[in-house]
């Protein structure tokens, strides 16, 4: 039993506590349109972190636009043929992503020289240390003729339109993916509910291809733009998921339609999957490239999950102190995935 209770105890610590409690990494977004000479630049990152940049002191992003502008001037930086592009803040806002609020803001650019020149991009939000201590900015982008998806981050703060190649944007997105998923707590402990239920490995892969083959769709469209569902309805949904599959664990084991079951929850997994590739609906190869890319890095993340636990829990279930064990962690789970819905559901309303 006092095995039973360190196990139930240490799966707490790896589901932690929700991903926006403390923040040692966050993602936003770029969305870069050239219409002319001028470029419009909205840009979306998480409002935490931006307002200890900053200093908002508890001003709305509208009292503060004018320390705003001043504190990304330096930071996003717009050129064209070698000629800085005059940048101006002209509107704000704020928005729910992944049950974050992020700060939306606007940026116009009037840019010198030809409207198909050599573009560059300098970006350095949240990059100056003590706020944050990683940041990314996922890019969608349509500079001088040339159109595609690029990620900022700490090794890569220079965009040239059309300079980054196809295998470059390929590797960059399968690291996301696999990031994203090992660092979702969620997601991560909705797979450990499944393993728990689960007896061979042969079960195992039927649940992961249910689990995969529904994200996979899900996500596609959510990132291509094609299905919109709030964040406050589908991170709840994703919480809840953990509760019922875990709970199903304890009082029934595996029944016949868990397939069924984690193919719908997979289809709400994905919709989170998408909140971090925002996309437009406007098609290229190398935008589903850049999906196709993620997806790998998703399965890939999965794939970690299951061979770093499965064989771990086969290997526990051989000992007579497993029975009790199995229904403390499995309670354990339980009660995480029910106070995240809870804390989710009070959050979005």
């Amino acid at each position: 039993m006092r095995r039973a209770l360190l196990l139930a105890a240490a799966l707490p610590a790896l589901a932690g506590t929700p991903a926006h409690a403390h923040i040692r990494s966050s993602t936003g977004y770029s969305v870069i349109r050239q219409r002319g000479d001028t470029v419009h630049y909205r840009l979306a990152v998480e409002n935490g972190p931006l307002a200890a940049a900053v200093g908002l002191q508890g001003r709305t992003l509208a009292a503060a636009r004018q320390d705003i502008q001043d504190y990304l001037a330096p930071r996003l930086v717009l050129s064209v043929d070698g000629v800085e592009c005059e940048g101006e803040l002209v509107d704000t806002g704020y928005e729910h992503r992944e049950a974050k609020r992020f700060a939306r803001l606007d940026l116009d650019y009037a840019c010198p020289g030809s409207a198909k020149g050599a573009f560059h991009v300098r970006y350095g939000v949240l990059d100056d240390g003590g706020v944050i201590d990683d940041h990314r900015s996922i890019v969608d982008y349509q500079l001088g003729g040339a159109g595609g998806t690029f990620v900022f981050d700490s090794g890569h703060h220079d965009l040239e339109a059309g300079a980054s190649g196809a295998l470059t944007d390929a590797r960059r997105f399968v690291t996301m993916g696999i990031e994203h998923i090992l660092s979702g707590l969620d997601h991560v402990l909705f797979l450990i509910a499944l393993l728990l239920g689960a007896r061979s490995f042969r079960q195992v892969l039927k649940l992961a291809t249910a689990f995969t083959a529904a994200h996979s769709v899900t996500l596609a469209l959510g990132a291509l733009g094609w299905v919109r569902v709030p964040p406050e309805i589908v991170e709840p949904l994703i919480a809840l998921s953990i509760f019922y599959v875990a709970a199903e664990n304890i009082l029934g084991g595996e029944t016949r339609h868990r397939l069924g079951v984690v193919f719908g929850f997979g289809l709400l997994h994905g919709l989170g999957f998408a909140g971090t590739l925002s996309f437009t609906d406007h098609l290229s190869g190398r935008l589903l490239g850049s999906l196709a890319s993620f997806n790998v890095g998703i399965e890939l993340g999965q794939a970690l999950v299951v061979l770093a636990v499965f064989p771990l829990l086969l290997l526990i279930r051989r000992f007579r102190w497993s029975p009790p064990a199995h229904v403390a962690a499995t309670a354990v789970a339980a009660s995480v995935g029910l106070f995240w819905f809870t804390e989710r559901v009070i959050q979005g309303s």
